[in-house]
Parts: structure tokens; C-alpha cells; sequence
């Protein structure tokens, strides 16, 4: 077994990607990560990280090149977490900008999957753990959220992704994070969209008003219980990271025995009339 674990953060810029990227280098883990825009936070890490390589998911030729600087290291990893992601634009489909509106699903979901496909090659096992692949989800899986149509299919799209990634592929494993309400920037994406982010404005102010977040803490928590679990219980599901009791032995059992559960099916279609 290695002694130690190799990762790839994408996004490690925004505020769950350097979280992560902190306390996997405070584990000793070897990790390459990518930003878009560079912080002093991120500069501060800079030097414990192998590479550190910029890339914008906006950019198709941008994705291409960071994945020619990873094979040129070379950098081989038991698992990435992909971190970026823009909910702009903000309101009605009939009156976003068709432009910007393809600029979301490509930063989203094609540009994630694009870094995915050049990478993949790379993948080596930690021990006996299959290299592991998380994406993170969004809001819409039970409901249609107005006013952030491209976001909320863009990540519908990536939770359908996973589960297909992960029925093709048996050495490796995908799987999918829902991290709710978490404080990080994204949120002023909406905070700056007023007049077009309608209750979703209130809300967002709502919880900044208050605090109410999910401490980052449980994201890492939970980030770590699905590096380390096995493909049978976490391979192709959603996770939430607030409504499911992740960790739970019990849990583990149901998931293992139950192939569709946390994955997207329709609703009632068993129903007879």
C-alpha cells in the first residue's frame, strides 16, 4: 500500500476546494490542484501543493491544456473532487442570455466531464480503496427551482452522469455530494441578482443574517467517509450531506442490498389505475 494518498482538487479556489485542499496537505496527501481566479489563502498553500495549475472551466482549450500540464508531471491520483461551479445567470430561461446560459452547463457539467475523460487514464488504487471521483450536486432533484434553470441541469445532468460513469466503470468509483446551504462565494451570485433571483434572494439573505450554514467541517467529514468507502454502498448515488445519515453502519447495509436508492428515478410510476 502507499503510504500516502494522491489527489486532484479542481477548484481548489473556491471556498469548499481550499478547504479540502487544506486538510488533505495538513494530512500529508500529495495533491495537484487547479483554480481559476488565485487567492491569498490559495498563495499561502501554494508550495505544499505538487502543482498548482490555472484553468478556466469557461474555456475548452483552457481544460485541454491543464490536462496535458497533469499527464506532463506526471501526476497520477486515487482521487479527484471537482469543485467548480457558477449559478449565472440568474433568472427566467426566456430571458437569460442564450450565451451565458451554455457558458453555465459548460463550466457545470461538459468541462467537468472533458478534464474527467483526459485524466481518467491516470488513475492508480489506494491499497485496496478504488480510485474515487466526487462531483458535487445542487438543489432540484425533488423539486424545479425557478430562476437558475442552466445550474439546476447542469447538475441534474451531473448526478445522472455518475450513476452512468459508475455502471461502466468497475475500477473506479463516482459518486455525488449535495452539500446544502454551505457559506462560500457563490452565494453572492445571488446576492448580486436581485431583481432576477426572486425568494432566492430573500433566503440567501436569510441565512447570512442568521449564520445558518452548514459548518464546512461536515463537507470534509464527509468528503473523507466517501474516500474511504466501498464502491457497493457510495458507486453512482447522490448524496445529501444534511437529510442522510452517511456513516451509519445501518445505512451501508440498505444501499448495498438496494442498487436504485439516492439515485434519479421517477416518482409513482409504479402506481396502477
Amino acid at each position: 500500500m502507499k503510504s500516502s494518498r494522491q489527489g486532484i482538487i479542481i477548484g481548489a479556489s473556491s471556498d469548499i476546494g481550499l478547504a479540502l485542499s487544506n486538510y488533505f496537505l495538513d494530512k500529508g496527501f500529495s495533491v495537484l490542484g487547479s483554480f481559476r481566479n488565485s487567492s491569498f489563502q490559495l498563495e499561502q498553500l501554494k508550495t505544499k501543493f505538487t502543482a498548482l495549475i490555472q484553468s478556466d472551466f469557461s474555456d475548452s482549450s483552457s481544460v485541454d491544456q491543464l490536462v496535458q500540464s497533469i499527464k506532463a508531471i506526471p501526476f497520477t491520483w486515487d482521487f479527484i473532487i471537482v469543485c467548480p461551479a457558477t449559478m449565472q445567470p440568474i433568472g427566467k430561461f426566456e430571458s437569460c442570455q442564450i450565451d451565458d446560459w451554455e457558458r453555465n452547463i459548460k463550466i457545470n457539467f461538459l468541462s467537468q466531464l472533458r478534464l474527467l475523460h483526459g485524466i481518467l487514464p491516470l488513475k492508480q488504487n489506494f491499497g485496496e480503496q478504488l480510485p474515487t471521483v466526487i462531483f458535487f450536486a445542487g438543489g432540484g432533484t425533488n423539486s424545479a427551482p425557478v430562476n437558475f434553470s442552466a445550474y439546476t441541469i447542469s447538475k441534474i445532468a451531473l448526478i445522472k452522469a455518475v450513476e452512468v460513469l459508475d455502471a461502466e466503470s468497475e475500477d473506479v468509483c463516482f459518486t455525488i455530494l449535495g452539500p446544502g446551504w454551505v457559506k462560500t462565494k457563490i452565494h453572492s451570485e445571488t446576492l448580486e441578482s436581485k431583481d432576477t433571483s426572486g425568494k432566492a434572494y430573500d433566503e440567501t439573505s436569510r441565512r447570512f443574517a442568521t449564520g445558518e450554514f452548514t459548518p464546512m467541517s461536515k463537507v470534509i467529514d464527509c468528503c473523507e467517509w466517501l474516500l474511504n468507502s466501498p464502491k457497493n454502498v457510495i458507486g453512482g448515488r447522490n448524496f445529501s450531506l444534511v437529510y442522510d445519515q452517511w456513516g451509519n453502519d445501518n445505512l451501508n447495509k440498505l444501499l448495498s442490498e438496494n442498487s436504485s436508492m439516492y439515485k434519479l428515478r421517477r416518482y409513482g410510476n409504479d402506481l396502477t389505475i
